[in-house]
C-alpha cells in the first residue's frame, strides 16, 4: 500500500511538472512581452522610450527624473508611466483586469485631475497620498515596500514658490531605503526632482534622467546616470509624435 501511494504522488508530481511545461511552451509566449516584465517598464511614449536603455525604466529599482523646477514634463512622463502600467495589466488578462494600482505622493498638492485624462490614468486605479513634506520620506518607503503599485511617484519638486522646499542631501539614506523596499519586486519607484536644486552628492538611483524643455512639443532627454553605465547625450524629443 505505501509502494502504490508513493507511485500515487509521483505520478502526481510528475503530471504537475509536465502541466507546467505545457503552460511554459504554449501559453507564456503567447503573452508577448512577458519576459520582459521584470526588466523595463515602458512608458508608451514611442520615442520616449526609444532613448532609454531598455525601452522602459527598470523595474524593483528607484528611477530619479530630473527637471528644471516647473517644467512640468515629468509630472507628463511620470503620467504616462501609470497608464503603461495600467494598460499592460489590462493586456495581460490578471486576474483583475481593470489595470494595476499606482501611487502617487503629491505633498505639493500640484496634480489635478484633467492631468489623468489625458494621459490615459484610471484614477480609480491610483492612490494619491498628500502627506506634509516632513512625513515624505517616511510614506514613500511604506508605500513602496508595501509591493502593492507597479508604480510609486514621489513628487519632491513641486511648482515654484510652494512652500517647504525638499532639500535633496537627506534623500541619499532615503533612496537606498526605497531600493532596498522595492528590490525584487515589479514596482518602479520614481523620483520627480528639481534639476537645479543643491545637492552635496548624487541620489543613489538607479537611473537618472534629465530633462529640459527646447519647444512647446520638444523635449530634451538625458540618460546622466545607469547602473549599467548605458548613459547617453541629451537627445531631442517631439512628445507630439510619441503618443
Amino acid at each position: 500500500m505505501h509502494r502504490a501511494a508513493a507511485a500515487t504522488v509521483l505520478a502526481t508530481d510528475a503530471d504537475a511538472r509536465h502541466k507546467e511545461l505545457f503552460q511554459s511552451a504554449l501559453v507564456r509566449p503567447a503573452i508577448e512581452g512577458l519576459s520582459s516584465r521584470a526588466k523595463a517598464l515602458p512608458l508608451g511614449l514611442h520615442t520616449v522610450d526609444a532613448s532609454l536603455p531598455e525601452g522602459g525604466l527598470p523595474r524593483g529599482a528607484v528611477v530619479e527624473l530630473a527637471a528644471p523646477q516647473g517644467l512640468a514634463r515629468s509630472t507628463t512622463l511620470a503620467l504616462s508611466l501609470c497608464a503603461s502600467a495600467q494598460a499592460e495589466a489590462r493586456l495581460r488578462g490578471e486576474s483583475d483586469t481593470r489595470g494595476a494600482w499606482c501611487a502617487w505622493l503629491d505633498p505639493t498638492q500640484t496634480l489635478f485631475a484633467p492631468a489623468l485624462a489625458r494621459a490615459g490614468v484610471d484614477p480609480d486605479r491610483l492612490l494619491v497620498v498628500r502627506p506634509d513634506l516632513d512625513d515624505l520620506a517616511r510614506v514613500a518607503v511604506r508605500v513602496a515596500g508595501c509591493h502593492a503599485f507597479s508604480v510609486v511617484v514621489v513628487d519632491t519638486a513641486g511648482v515654484p514658490g510652494c512652500r517647504g522646499e525638499t532639500r535633496l542631501d537627506r534623500w541619499v539614506t532615503i533612496v537606498r531605503r526605497l531600493a532596498l523596499a522595492v528590490e525584487g519586486s515589479d514596482t518602479t519607484v520614481l523620483l520627480l526632482t528639481d534639476a537645479a536644486a543643491s545637492r552635496a552628492m548624487p541620489l543613489p538611483a538607479a537611473m537618472r534622467i534629465e530633462l529640459e524643455r527646447l519647444g512647446e512639443d520638444r523635449l530634451g532627454l538625458r540618460v546622466a546616470k545607469d547602473r549599467r553605465g548605458r548613459v547617453t547625450g541629451a537627445q531631442s524629443i517631439e512628445l507630439g509624435k510619441s503618443a
